[in-house]
């Protein structure tokens, strides 16, 4: 009877220690796998889930379908947001602030990714940016020390948002359905791959530069890991190349264009097509450190190029193809935004202004590398990419806008070297944040430096900022991409850089009415800027200039001296995309520059429409509010608006003789005809060793419609228009602008006199 009572006491107790050890065993489980990544401020808060393009599942309080960022207090305590800050971009040093705020435990917070920038009555946030999947967010302490961040790299479907599974808050998921405010229950559509930042990335036995043929060998510290690798511009992941051997680097001209041939623009009625007969390739490898299934989070890039046919800079760019190329989804090209317009509106011819995939902000990752003429590498940079300008996206080449993710490690000024960006503040660092490759806007395949000339021709004789420049050949993921010249960017951080302007300080404005969307834009500053701006514009208007005390009112109000070389420069130029379009103003109030008195000031950019017409009279076009339409018979665009500032002012004899005598002045000197022909020779020998590679890179062939017209009655080709007969005869038109310019100036100024009874 006892043995039997003893077993059956033995019994429950084991049975009592089983069941602890299996709530042990699962209590020990959930705590791991519920476990957040940990960060050293010890903030118990992460980005738990992010909706990057919202279809209207979820409404804003305005009723609009913006983005969100879902913020998780994981704690078990509440966390006062207060000095917290949230950024989309590494380099942001203009992060978004949280307001006075206390995130309770285990409590979810919607924050509004919709560039609204406020906080409504009811504690609605709003950040003052938007975000997409290439986007790096991230939470930052008081102290700017991050405490979560999200970046997934990954296509996300819209509507689909990106969580982290309430079961496996560890990792990243794609996922069935999404839950603002509530935990990520739904099921993972797919992972996100996980990256380890302690698993480096692999080496490489060569870097980046111009060789002979070779090969590469790749390694890595880590025993126990592989490396994986690519050589189209992807980044590795786990179904990658798995490196086993030397890699042959060669030269890769037998092998057939595949981003090179992508349908980059619109088609327009069947009367062309573009081809690209250029062969010569780099090459590019991408590697990563794989070990258990998790990659290493940095990426190994190099660029090599075997005996390159080229003179200029090489700019050697790696992004992702499918994100740059996808027929639908890429970035470069018409893509659904296209497809979709065209689908109900097959009636309307396109034209530059059709809507495409490449008028759209969004920007990717990609990795660029700069070498100089000499193969020396001069920038090494992870990056984020945009497609740069305005009608020049409906270009087959487009500008690239490359902003640098590392806030300490920007484009070294050395660069431009054609142009160099040489007037910065000594005490400020000679670093850009961001440059543009351009291929030359408007003037694409026409002399493809018309811009870079002008810019020239003004640095350092005229009171106007300028932009850097320095020619270059682009090559994407190895494939040739032409002529696209560096340029500085005018952004709020060349005015800190040049002038030692702090961006709460700057008001920097686009005034475009003229064009589409005809609206302008305010890069910084507020809307009270532009409307103080506007209200000098109506007090010139509506006073008498030749008033001395309305005068004074107006030069307390802007800088005379740079605005009459603003106009010197842009009636020399006889530039017809102004000043309705490409008319930037800004102004400074910081009393410790020179450039902080607020006063209003102009940019000068984007003049790849001047030198053309050397008979046009733009002093009368400018000056004159009801202006001979004549004179304008012949040109493709012209925009009346913003001239309202100047044939008031002209009124006034002061700033009439000023601003005439400075003119005359500078077509003796920096635009003198000699003046001008010799940049325009020096620039011509850079640029013509390569324009027979740019023309077989960049040209277009007949459509079968054209072809079928040629046939019923002959007319051009296609093939005969980007052509280096055609650059020739382009830069010799240059020069004969150069030649009768200065003479029909000096005539239209003294016909003004004459007029005015002087």
């Amino acid at each position: 009877m006892r043995n039997r009572y003893f077993y059956r006491l033995t019994g429950s107790i084991l049975l009592m220690l089983l069941v602890f050890l299996l709530i042990y065993c699962i209590k020990s489980e959930y705590r791991d796998i519920n476990a957040y990544p940990e960060n050293v401020t010890g903030i118990t808060l992460c980005i738990n889930e992010v909706m990057y393009e919202n279809l209207g599942q979820q409404l804003d309080s305005d009723g609009d379908n913006s983005d969100w960022i879902e913020i998780y207090n994981y704690g078990t305590e509440a966390v006062d947001l207060y000095g917290i800050s949230i950024a989309d971009h590494v380099v942001d040093d203009k992060r978004w602030h949280f307001p006075v705020y206390e995130l309770g435990a285990g409590n979810y917070l919607i924050v509004w990714a919709s560039g609204k920038d406020k906080v409504t009555d009811d504690g609605e946030m709003h950040t003052d940016f938007l975000i997409n999947p290439s986007d790096r967010l991230i939470l930052y302490d008081e102290n700017n020390i991050i405490i979560d961040e999200m970046e997934i790299k990954s296509a996300v479907q819209p509507g689909i948002s990106v969580g982290r599974p309430v079961k496996e808050p560890q990792v990243l998921a794609i996922l069935s359905n999404n839950s603002p405010g509530f935990p990520n229950n739904a099921k993972p559509v797919s992972y996100v791959p996980r990256v380890d930042t302690k698993l480096e990335a692999p080496s490489f036995s060569v870097p980046s530069g111009i060789y002979e043929e070779f090969a590469l060998e790749l390694s890595t510290n880590d025993k126990e890991s592989v490396i994986v690798y690519t050589l189209d511009g992807s980044e590795p992941d786990e179904n990658s190349h798995v490196y086993t051997g030397p890699l042959t680097i060669r030269d890769r001209s037998d092998e057939e264009n595949i981003f090179g041939n992508t349908k980059t623009t619109l088609d327009y009625l069947f009367k062309k097509k573009w081809e690209n007969s250029y062969n010569y390739k780099g090459a590019v490898v991408r590697a990563r450190a794989l070990k258990d299934g998790v990659l290493s989070k940095d990426i190994s890039t190099e660029s090599f190029f075997i005996a390159p046919k080229t003179s200029m800079n090489i700019v050697s760019l790696t992004v992702n193809p499918e994100e740059m190329f996808d027929e639908w989804d890429g970035l470069y090209v018409p893509g659904k935004t296209y497809y979709l317009w065209k689908k109900y509106n097959k009636s309307i011819e396109n034209s530059f202004s059709t809507p495409a995939n490449y008028y759209s902000d969004k920007k990717v990752n990609a990795h660029v590398q700069i070498f100089n003429k000499d193969g020396a590498l001069k920038a090494d940079n992870d990056v984020k990419l945009k497609v740069a300008g305005s009608a020049s996206k409906s270009n087959a080449a487009k500008g690239l806008r490359l902003i640098v993710n590392d806030e300490t490690a920007g484009f070294d000024v050395g660069i431009f070297e054609l142009l160099p960006a040489d007037n910065f503040e000594d005490e400020i660092s000679g670093d850009v944040n961001a440059i543009t490759l351009r291929p030359s806007g408007s003037d694409f395949n026409k002399t493809m430096f018309c811009d870079v000339l002008c810019q020239a021709l003004i640095a350092g004789n005229l009171d106007v900022p300028y932009l850097a420049a320095e020619p270059a050949v682009l090559f994407i993921n190895g494939e040739y991409w032409g002529i696209h010249n560096i340029r500085e960017v005018c952004n709020e951080e060349y005015f800190y850089r040049h002038y030692g302007i702090d961006s709460e300080n700057l008001n920097l404005i686009n005034l475009n009415i003229g064009t589409a969307p005809y609206v302008t834009e305010i890069i910084a500053g507020t809307d009270d800027d532009l409307e103080e701006y506007y209200d000098l514009i109506e007090y010139v208007k509506t006073h008498d200039m030749n008033e001395q005390a309305n005068y004074a009112y107006f030069c307390d109000s802007v800088d005379v001296d740079n605005l009459i070389d603003y106009l010197v420069a842009e009636v020399y130029f006889a530039n017809y995309d102004w000043p309705g379009n490409n008319y930037r103003i800004w102004r400074a109030d910081q009393p410790d520059s020179a450039y902080g008195d607020n006063k209003w000031r102009f940019f000068l950019y984007d003049l790849d429409k001047a030198l053309t017409f050397s008979d046009f009279n733009s002093l009368e076009f400018l000056f004159e509010e009801n202006y001979d339409k004549s004179i304008l018979e012949g040109m493709s665009h012209y925009h009346d608006e913003n001239r309202e500032l100047f044939y008031s002012l002209i009124k006034n004899k002061a700033f009439s003789d000023k601003y005439y005598n400075r003119l005359k002045e500078c077509l003796d000197t920096c635009f003198s005809e000699a003046t001008v022909i010799d940049k325009i020779d020096t620039i011509y020998e850079i640029y013509a060793p390569e324009i027979e590679s740019q023309f077989l890179r960049w040209h277009t062939t007949d459509g079968w419609l054209k072809k079928i017209k040629n046939m019923i009655k002959p007319g051009y080709s296609e093939d005969d228009i980007y052509t280096v007969e055609n650059w020739e005869n382009n830069v010799e038109a240059m020069k004969k602008f150069a030649e009768s310019r200065p003479g029909v100036l000096r005539e239209y100024i003294k016909n003004i006199k004459c007029g005015n009874g002087n």
